[in-house]
């Protein structure tokens, strides 16, 4: 285990080209295998992990300088809903984004009902920390959710969620937006 963590920190730091090259490699090896899917919208500054996990890519989008960490899953909508991480937004290791879910309401297994979906979003400076999901819904600008949470109700700006379902325990501090980031 020690061995893929130094590999995936070495490979999050590839230049612009190299990086390219990795994520050709994972398109191609990586594909859904139902229809095709156009690429995601990356934006170059966004660091993610090799290990990540982008799924229904034609409807998701990282903002500048996001970062999403190892085993992450940010998976787009189906057919229309779309997984969005906002600029300077984190993505924790193990942690699920996922824009909508099965339509729990019709008859039949699991390959035979609908899907109910819904937008994704973790808005600029939002954290979604370590293993916790997050099922069609917002999480708000510098939001922080907390390890483990399940999310399945929008969370307001600046907001601290924690537990299953997730609720609010605090409030992070406001950002002066004319302050410049680190």
């Amino acid at each position: 285990m020690r061995n893929v963590v130094a590999t995936a920190r070495v490979l999050s730091h590839l230049d612009a080209e190299a990086r390219e090259s990795l994520r050709l490699l994972a398109e191609t090896t990586a594909d859904e295998n139902v229809r095709a899917r156009d690429r995601p919208t990356i934006d170059p500054t966004a660091i993610i992990s090799p290990l990540a996990s982008l799924r229904f890519t034609d409807r998701v989008e990282v903002g500048a300088e996001a970062n999403i960490a190892p085993f992450a899953c940010i998976w787009g909508g189906w057919s229309t809903a779309w997984a969005r991480v906002r600029a300077h937004a984190y993505v924790g290791a193990g942690a699920s984004l996922l824009a909508g879910n099965h339509a729990w309401d019709e008859p039949g297994t699991v390959r035979e009902i609908g899907m109910a979906e819904a937008d994704v979003v973790v808005e600029e400076g939002g954290v979604v920390s370590a293993n916790a999901v997050v099922v069609g819904c917002r999480i708000g600008r510098y939001a922080l959710v907390g390890a483990n949470a399940v999310v399945i109700r929008d969370v307001p700006d600046f907001a601290i969620v924690v537990g299953v379902p997730a609720r609010v325990v605090g409030h992070r501090p406001a950002v002066d937006d004319e302050t410049e980031r680190d």
